[in-house]
């Protein structure tokens, strides 16, 4: 039953990830032809963090099935009209318009994913057992740029479970310095020693 679970959970990841990227290319080619990038990236995420994330019901409202397609549009429009770029504002109303929104999030990471693939800036993902200082993140960053020459934005999460260290991610790439992968390498390793030691025992038994 929990692997079902598990398969039906990836299957509705890769939807939203997919989506989130189709809706972000074609935002950003827009935003790239009035010379907007930054600005409307930056909305996006503004708009996701400062407002869904922090107002649950607004959320509800804007998802809910039972409001119209237009009461959202008018109701998106009414509260941004005056603050937001046209873009970004004319970008809602289509998500509303498609029954879109639960893969907004989706699409604001991919929005910031792609601008910095545009600008030559590379994606690092740290995991860390306790939340980093800024002096921490700055010579991490700072380390990263000379290692990749490349400029570099760190996207940090929290994880005790790690156990200490962190873990850095890159693209598909995966740097584990936690206790945690460091015990599990060393079990690895160990395993590996073992199975080793029992084949050389089998063969040595045959001959």
């Amino acid at each position: 039953m929990s692997e079902q679970v598990n398969q039906i959970a990836t299957v509705f990841d890769s939807e939203g990830q997919h989506v989130g990227e189709v809706y972000a290319k074609a935002l950003l080619q827009s935003a790239a032809a009035a010379k907007k990038v930054d600005l409307v990236v930056d909305q996006l995420e503004s708009f996701v963090r400062d407002v869904l994330d922090k107002n649950a019901k607004f959320e509800l409202v804007l998802s809910n099935p039972k409001t119209s397609t237009e009461d959202k549009v008018g109701m998106v429009d009414r509260v941004f009209g005056k603050s937001m770029d046209t873009i970004v504002l004319n970008f809602l109303k289509v998500i509303c318009r498609r029954n879109r929104l639960q893969h907004l999030r989706s699409i604001a990471s991919a929005a910031v994913a792609l601008r910095d693939e545009w600008a030559g800036r590379l994606q690092v993902h740290v995991t860390t057992s306790a939340e980093m200082t800024e002096a921490s993140k700055t010579a991490l960053q700072s380390k990263l740029k000379n290692t990749f020459n490349k400029d570099v934005r760190l996207l940090t999460k929290v994880d005790p479970s790690i156990l200490g260290g962190l873990i850095v991610r890159i693209g598909d790439t995966v740097y584990d310095g936690s206790v945690d992968g460091q015990l599990k390498a060393l079990r690895r390793e160990a395993g590996a020693k073992a199975e080793a030691a029992v084949r050389a025992a089998s063969a040595n038994l045959a001959s």
